[in-house]
Parts: C-alpha cells; structure tokens; sequence
C-alpha cells in the first residue's frame, strides 16, 4: 500500500472535520511544535486562526464604514454644489460659493474654481496626458499656482476638452494621503460634467 502524501491527508481532513474528535486517542498524541511557544495544541491553533480571522473581517468592516461615511459626506457637499449651478448667474459668485461649501469638509482647505489661462498649460503637460483629472501629491510650484504654502495633495479636474479647456476645478488637502489616484471620484466627475455645460452657458 503506497503512503499517503500530505496533500491526501489535509485533503481528507477537510472534508472530514469531525476526524479528529472522533478519534480522541489520536488527538492526544498530535501536539505541533513551535520554537517560541512550546506545544501548542490543534484547538490552540484554530482559535488563534480564528482570532486572526475575526481581526481581519473586523478591520475590513471597519474600511467599510470609514468609506461610507466619507462617501455620505461628499455625496451631501456635491448635492450642494449641484444646487449653487442654477441659482448663480455670473463666473465669480458661483466660485466663490462652491469654496465655501466644499471647504466645510474637515479634510480640505483650499478649493479653486478658475478661469483656464495659458499660465496653466505647463500643469496640463505634467499632469493631465491620460486623463482630464490628477489626483494626488503636488509640487512646490504647483502648489504656489492653485494653492496655499501648506498644501500637500490635491485633486485637479479639467473642465472642458483637454486641448481647450475653459477651467479648473481643484481641490487642496493639507494632508499629503488625503487625495490618491486610486480614490474614488464619481461624485465628483458628476458634478463636473454639470458644471461644464453651466459655464458654457454663462459664457
């Protein structure tokens, strides 16, 4: 009879998870080694598995929540906005009130909304090859174009097409992690395609 190879046996285990209770005398024999804590039992390392478990699903809902919430606080800030396109008529009125809505976020402290000049055009090579938006860290000058000394990261939308664009939109956070590429903006890009039909029109 060939001996079985561990795969068989982990294999058989799993589909047999009662094996070992049923076989109390083969249990007592099986204690794992472990050079920093001794013998530690089958049960002790399941409920350590367990626990490893538990504070993983626990940290998972905790992401969660924490996306939830931030999700919840800028769906409200960009209903706002939405709100502000139609009831101002002229370019400065509407920039000005979209700042001071968007700044009530805790997490921003600087918002810009500006007429596209070619003082810009260096931003748009560096920044925006691939796509109409960056979202992420800036440089000193970069900085010093759109926003205050203390800003660390930034997210900067195009509004209109890439080769002509009639603004930008930016948002400025001192902190350097709070904007990242991967960061979820569909709110955001909502609200920027509204905005540019509105400029059009006040154009």
């Amino acid at each position: 009879m060939s001996e079985l190879t561990k795969e068989q046996v982990a294999e058989y285990l799993t589909h047999h998870p009662d094996f070992l209770i049923d076989q109390p005398h083969l249990l007592a024999k099986l204690e794992l080694q472990q050079k920093e804590q001794g013998a530690t039992s089958l049960v002790h390392i399941q409920q350590r598995q367990l626990r490893e478990h538990n504070t993983l699903l626990k940290n998972q809902i905790e992401s969660m929540s924490k996306h939830a919430k931030q999700n919840e606080l800028v769906y409200r800030l960009f209903s706002q906005c939405h709100s502000q396109l139609w009831s101002n008529y002229d370019f400065n009125t509407l920039a000005s009130n979209l700042t001071n809505i968007i700044c009530t976020s805790p997490n921003i402290s600087d918002c810009k909304l500006i007429k596209y000049t070619a003082q810009y055009n260096d931003l748009i090579e560096h920044r925006f090859t691939h796509s109409t938006h960056y979202l992420g860290r800036i440089n000193q000058q970069e900085c010093e174009l759109l926003f205050s000394d203390k800003t660390q990261s930034a997210a900067i939308y195009l509004i209109g097409d890439s080769k002509k664009p009639v603004a930008i939109l930016a948002f400025g956070s001192n902190d350097a992690n709070h904007f990242e590429p991967a960061q979820d903006n569909l709110f955001v890009l909502d609200f920027v395609r509204a905005l540019q039909l509105r400029l059009l029109e006040l154009a």
